[in-house]
């Protein structure tokens, strides 16, 4: 134990060749595993191997203690409207995209429909032809995000034509959700699949090259739920299985109910090895947040680090008839008008919330909105408000010289038409943080075993901020070399910075033991952290 603490003691710098630095942490890292306990010793913690994964601070899945720092929500940044839906089959209710990008082009489907005129005295009007309209899916295409064009597909009839984006029309369509499959047992004749509604539940689809689709079996593969919704499937890489979250309602006992009028929206899950056989679906747990109607999930699993889901569930928040409230927000006579057909087409209002799991079925959800219905503008705060459209898209930011960004989209002007698609942006990994004000914080990690040579954290700090790390042994002592005294200093505002002790960063010596992080954090944000190559 002597040996040990003094080996892992603050050192003066010396001119330690690399292989006698390698030597001395080894010697260390045994002694502080064979040392006899202190009496004040608690029993060793299991040891989180997260071998060279990305782990964001999205949780406290690593940190064994924290003092004078917290865990913070980060909005996005509203930018440009990138697409303004105003053909005649997209509607006033064109919503739930699914977007993601496949070699050089990026991918929207998105559903066209009908809500209201555009004087709110008629619901789901079809111009020009008796009886409602029904809802179609639609393609767009980009090359940076930013820019979209809607192909000409001539694949089906709208009011007599076929010059359209439309590419599935079905009976008792309401949402269509593709991803291309990663799936290396996949056929090529399925390489694209989609879930959708269709009659008696949810179907899937296939298709070869994501335009020119068809039934995968005639039966529905999901029939437990309530289906008028962005209903979500995709492979799952870590776990080797396909998700499904769908919509359904529960009553305030909290079981299964089809009444949609008292019951409460939420979100179930199935799994399936084949698409085609699921589970029986399953409601999601969030732990002890506190029960509301939640609408779309958007869940899928986190590129950077596919064991992560993150979900945009839209909250449905039916407020109390008001007049004088539902008065004062934007054009009350339309809300009035379509409040005849519904009044929750009136009182309704929704934003985004985040949440995020490591099992696919316990969440983490956040009680604040991550997008709120924005500043009151004419055709704002209504009913389908901050719906997050399904994919996060890595683009460029708008200096060339800066650190790309995370775009995600969503959109707005529900009932009247035509609706506009907004792109919205935020830091890469930069959804949750954990924050530090001006007076210093620190966190110790839970014992952590990794691959890889070095620690790349993505973190900002202000001008006067920043970060020191020190590694530790399981036991908590400080280890040769990586002191938090011998700590270069970290601060600026990066998304990749490798952490050096003394002009130091090779850690490949503590590979596979058991280690433990110290981190003191002054006004900065720490985002995710990486032991790499």
């Amino acid at each position: 134990e002597p040996l040990a603490r003094k080996l892992t003691q603050p050192r003066s710098p010396m001119n330690l060749t690399p292989r006698l630095s390698a030597i001395l942490l080894g010697i260390s890292l045994m002694l502080s595993c064979v040392a006899p306990g202190r009496a004040d010793s608690a029993p060793a913690a299991e040891v989180i191997d997260i071998g060279g994964r990305r782990e964001l601070l999205l949780d406290d899945y690593l940190i064994a203690r924290k003092t004078g720092l917290e865990l913070k929500l980060h909005e996005p940044t509203a930018r440009e409207i990138v697409m303004i839906r105003d053909k005649p089959w997209e509607g006033s209710g064109s919503d739930f995209e699914t977007i993601f990008r496949d070699g050089e082009i990026i991918r929207m489907y998105y559903m066209g429909m009908e809500l209201t005129s555009a004087d709110g005295s008629k619901l789901r009007d079809n111009p020009g032809h008796p009886g409602p309209r029904n809802a179609v899916a639609c393609y767009a295409e980009s090359k940076d995000g930013m820019h979209w064009t809607r192909p000409d597909l001539g694949l089906f009839d709208f009011n007599g034509s076929k010059h359209n984006n439309i590419l599935w029309d079905a009976p008792d369509l309401d949402n269509f959700v593709p991803f291309k499959d990663p799936n290396p047992d996949c056929p090529p004749d399925e390489l694209y699949k989609a879930v959708s509604s269709g009659r008696g539940g949810l179907v899937a689809l296939k298709s070869a090259d994501g335009i020119h689709w068809d039934y995968l079996q005639p039966d529905p593969v999901i029939t437990r739920g309530s289906f008028d919704t962005q209903n979500n499937a995709f492979w799952d890489p870590v776990r080797k299985l396909y998700w499904c979250y769908i919509r359904d309602f529960h009553g305030p006992d909290g079981k299964p109910t089809t009444d949609t009028k008292t019951g409460i929206r939420d979100i179930l899950f199935a799994t399936s090895k084949d698409f085609r056989n699921w589970s029986e679906p399953r409601p999601l747990d969030y732990g002890d947040s506190p029960d509301e109607a939640l609408y779309i999930n958007g869940i899928r699993p986190y590129a950077r680090a596919p064991h992560l889901f993150l979900g945009f569930p839209a909250r449905y928040i039916d407020r109390p008839y008001s007049a004088a409230a539902l008065r004062d927000l934007p054009d009350a006579e339309h809300r009035r008008a379509r409040m005849k057909f519904s009044p929750r087409y009136g009182t309704v209002l929704t934003d985004s919330a985040f949440m995020t799991s490591r099992d696919g079925h316990t969440f983490h959800r956040w009680g604040e909105a991550f997008i709120r219905p924005g500043p009151e503008r004419r055709d704002g705060w209504v009913y389908g408000d901050g719906f997050v459209a399904i994919g996060l898209l890595e683009t460029p930011a708008g200096d060339s010289t800066a650190e790309p960004e995370l775009s995600l989209y969503t959109h707005g002007d529900h009932w009247k038409g035509p609706t506009r698609l907004r792109r919205n942006t935020i830091r890469i990994d930069g959804f949750v943080s954990l924050h530090a004000k001006r007076s210093p914080g620190e966190w110790v990690s839970k014992p952590l075993r990794f691959t890889g040579s070095h620690l790349s954290l993505n973190f900002a700090t202000s001008a006067a901020g920043s970060i020191r790390v020190e590694l530790q042994d399981q036991s908590g002592q400080p280890l040769s070399g990586h002191s938090l005294a011998e700590c270069d200093e970290l601060f600026g505002d990066t998304i990749d910075r490798t952490v050096s002790w003394r002009d130091r960063t090779d850690l490949s010596a503590l590979a596979g033991h058991p280690i433990r992080l110290r981190m003191v954090l002054s006004d900065a944000d720490l985002y995710s952290l990486k032991f790499e190559e």
